[in-house]
């Protein structure tokens, strides 16, 4: 748990960026943040049955990461620092309370937040989260909890790494990859994901977004690499793993930009092609949603209240942007 006036080097870094300047410069900003958060939620609903009502476990996971982060945020802006990996790793445990009834056996009890007032709804999990929350000891990238996982879990909570406009990104790539490692081995998809999301916040488009990406990670990971650029040519078929996921929510959106219509047909489109991926549909479009979202912002989304969960997107927007900007 942070304690206050405990040094850290992550903490630090992220403390002393706090600042205006980058904000200032993103087109948009507080609208693309709302794009994020509302397109995930909305796009995994809508994955789940059309006219879908409930999120599910993806956006569970990235609203607690998220919360992690604030937590974070909050300490900077008193002046004091914490350690981005393991409020993340305490956020999740608070996380696990809420979905299974209390925190795993072996493992301190954490205090409650705004986020755990709101009830969560069900969904499957994946084994590697479930027992990679429950190790008595937090993930490293030395030793990685979840070595043999491909699910997408990890996947879909690393957007919140890529939301923080004060940070670079070496930043982004160290920190996605140490709450990667917590449930999940195979880091590199996860760290492309954050990554990309940091730099369309930035107002790149989309393809060139992409090709920063593709251009830090080839040296890590040529697999991951290739498939994306195949992707971006030739058709994805059923999406199961990490990696396919995030090739097909790239293709998803890219094939939906080409498009000559409005914002939110654009972001209709980027999600229906996502979920006619089949596979891992939910996965596929939440990490879509969120990617058309931050492009377009919230006037492609539109504001998700048919949600039934509805009002703690909402607050941790509002939370997000008055500790960033």
């Amino acid at each position: 748990m942070p304690v206050r006036g405990v040094k850290n080097t992550h903490a630090t870094s992220l403390s002393t960026q706090v600042g205006h300047d980058k904000v200032k410069a993103m087109d948009n900003y507080s609208s693309r943040i709302a794009g994020i958060v509302y397109g995930g939620a909305a796009a995994e609903a809508a994955a789940i049955e059309p006219e879908g009502t409930e999120f599910s476990t993806g956006t569970q996971l990235g609203l607690y990461v998220a919360d992690g982060l604030l937590e974070v945020l909050e300490w900077a802006s008193d002046g004091q620092a914490a350690d981005p990996p393991a409020s993340v790793w305490l956020a999740l445990l608070r996380w696990y309370k809420s979905r299974y009834g209390d925190f795993p056996e072996g493992l301190p009890a954490v205090y409650d937040r705004w986020i755990d007032a709101y009830p969560l709804g069900d969904g499957d999990v994946e084994d590697a989260t479930k027992t990679g929350l429950e190790d008595v000891e937090m993930g490293t990238p030395r030793k990685p909890h979840g070595q043999e996982a491909t699910g997408a879990e990890a996947l879909v909570r690393a957007a919140p790494f890529g939301m923080i406009p004060q940070v670079d990104a070496d930043w982004v790539i160290k920190m996605s990859q140490q709450a990667a490692v917590l449930t999940h081995g195979t880091w590199t998809t996860s760290v492309a994901y954050s990554l990309l999301v940091h730099h369309v916040l930035t107002g790149k488009t989309f393809l060139g977004s992409v090709t920063e990406v593709l251009d830090r990670i080839s040296e890590h990971d040529a697999e991951l690499t290739e498939q994306i650029r195949t992707g971006l040519a030739d058709t994805v078929a059923t999406p199961t793993t990490a990696q396919q996921v995030l090739t097909a929510a790239i293709a998803s959106v890219a094939d939906a930009l080409e498009q000559p219509v409005a914002p939110e047909q654009l972001f209709a489109a980027a999600v229906t092609n996502a979920v006619n991926h089949g596979g891992n549909t939910q996965a596929t479009a939440l990490l879509a949603g969120q990617l058309a979202g931050g492009l377009l912002g919230n006037t492609a989304t539109g504001t998700p209240s048919h949600l039934k969960n509805y009002p703690v997107l909402e607050e941790l927007i509002d939370r997000w942007i008055r500790l960033t900007s």
